[in-house]
């Protein structure tokens, strides 16, 4: 058993080969959120008298259904393993470039959201603070930063001069897989931060920023699509996996799915908040509103 993924000369089987490195950090997210439902969001009540207070000044969040977050989490635990885990992580790290792009899409634009959105607020407090951390988080949730960060950082692991070196040796996929694992988070920073001090964007400024955030997978895509030749030596030197299935079918048909795929889950997300936001600009117009002639005779 590998602590984690690599590429390797052998021929793909589907014996299960599970990484010690994948589950340790799952257990680790299991583990954080028991202690916080059994006895860390009890030790300190006064944290939600400052979370309320930064809620009712405008920091954008809005709590969900205990039901809703306990849903959440348990769909990105296991979106969660399966992008760090046999076989997806095995196929990514040196068979299938499709297998790659299916992970960072299932991570980057399912399970990040998912995560952030089952995080309570106050495991974000104990966890940020009120700091110099709080600080950096704010400056990671603008989108001017998340944008453009993100962008980056999945066009560079992307890049074949970075992705075959890496993928070669445990430690590097360690470090791309990190990397764009933290570009998805910090892509949703902006509309799903859970901490209260940080100012959530609502209404038509996150479906806008939504909007834009649909070109990041089309950047790391283009230059997949239109190789006429493969462009990642790890893909193309590996054993096939499945016969007729070549390296440049694969590197297109995982271009295909960086696009698409990232395209359908953000405009879930999009469709979601559009409905969201909809409903509560009912509701606001719905509200009973005082008589204007009631309101001047009690200035009066």
């Amino acid at each position: 058993m590998n602590w984690w993924c690599s590429s390797s000369a052998r021929n793909w089987t589907w014996t299960p080969r599970p990484y010690l490195g994948a589950w340790a950090i799952l257990l680790g997210v299991l583990a954080l959120a028991a202690w916080w439902h059994w006895r860390g969001r009890h030790q300190e009540p006064e944290l939600d008298a400052r979370e309320a207070a930064a809620l009712e000044a405008g920091s954008g969040a809005y709590p969900g259904s205990g039901a809703s977050r306990a849903l959440s989490f348990a769909f990105g635990i296991i979106g969660l393993w399966a992008c760090l885990d046999w076989p997806l992580a095995s196929l990514g790290a040196g068979y299938l470039a499709t297998a790659q792009m299916m992970r960072q899409v299932l991570m980057v634009f399912a399970v990040a959201p998912l995560l952030l959105y089952a995080c309570p607020a106050g495991l974000a407090v104990r966890v940020v603070g009120w700091g110099r951390r709080l600080t950096v988080l704010r400056w990671s949730a603008r989108p001017l930063i998340a944008i453009p960060v993100a962008a980056v950082t999945l066009l560079a692991v992307n890049a074949p001069a970075i992705l075959d070196p890496l993928v070669s040796t445990p430690y590097g996929a360690f470090a791309m897989d990190l990397a764009w694992v933290v570009a998805g988070f910090i892509l949703w920073m902006p509309v799903q931060c859970p901490h209260p001090g940080v100012h959530r964007l609502t209404g038509a400024v996150a479906l806008a920023y939504l909007i834009v955030q649909s070109v990041v997978p089309l950047l790391p895509g283009f230059f997949m699509t239109w190789a006429d030749n493969a462009i990642y030596s790890t893909y193309d030197l590996a054993p096939r996996v499945f016969a007729g299935f070549d390296a440049v079918v694969d590197q297109q048909t995982a271009a295909a799915i960086l696009q698409v795929g990232g395209m359908v889950f953000l405009w879930v997300q999009i469709s979601f908040r559009f409905l969201h936001w909809g409903y509560q600009e009912l509701e606001k117009d719905r509200a009973p509103r005082k008589p204007i002639t009631e309101t001047r005779a009690t200035t009066s």
